[in-house]
């Protein structure tokens, strides 16, 4: 057989066999929140497609001088939203549209964030949500 014919054919049972179903799409880490909470911190990571829950997490924050991040990109269904309350359940920061958006501050004066309440439905989109201790504004 000819060199070429015995080359062409290995590479095209090398590409064909590397050929496989799209597992991505239906991944397992799919509609997982991934959290990290820890005094004076908190982030949120969300793929989610079709996504319906209630995630609820308990803070660890001291001060109520905040720094917050929330990047929501690739909302395409469905409904979210958020509330960042205090000890008494008021609100400290809130946001009812989970819609894709950047936002980024810092405030003080609202309240120790104490609990996160996330309420999904139906939702596809990536949410990122990053709290940390804030500089006292001056």
């Amino acid at each position: 057989m000819n060199k070429s014919v015995l080359v062409g054919a290995a590479f095209l049972i090398v590409v064909f066999a590397a050929c496989k179903k799209d597992e991505s799409v239906n991944s397992p880490v799919a509609n997982t929140p991934v959290v990290a909470n820890t005094q004076n911190a908190f982030s949120f990571n969300l793929t989610a497609t079709s996504y319906t829950g209630a995630p609820q997490y308990t803070l660890a924050f001291t001060t109520d001088t905040i720094a917050c991040s929330l990047t929501v990109v690739g909302q395409t269904a469905g409904t979210g939203s958020m509330i960042i309350a205090d000890s008494n359940y008021s609100p400290v920061y809130a946001d009812s549209a989970l819609s894709n958006q950047v936002v980024a501050f810092t405030q003080t004066g609202k309240g120790i964030p104490k609990r996160i309440v996330m309420v999904f439905n139906g939702y596809t989109g990536t949410i990122t949500l990053a709290l940390s201790r804030g500089n006292p504004i001056r």
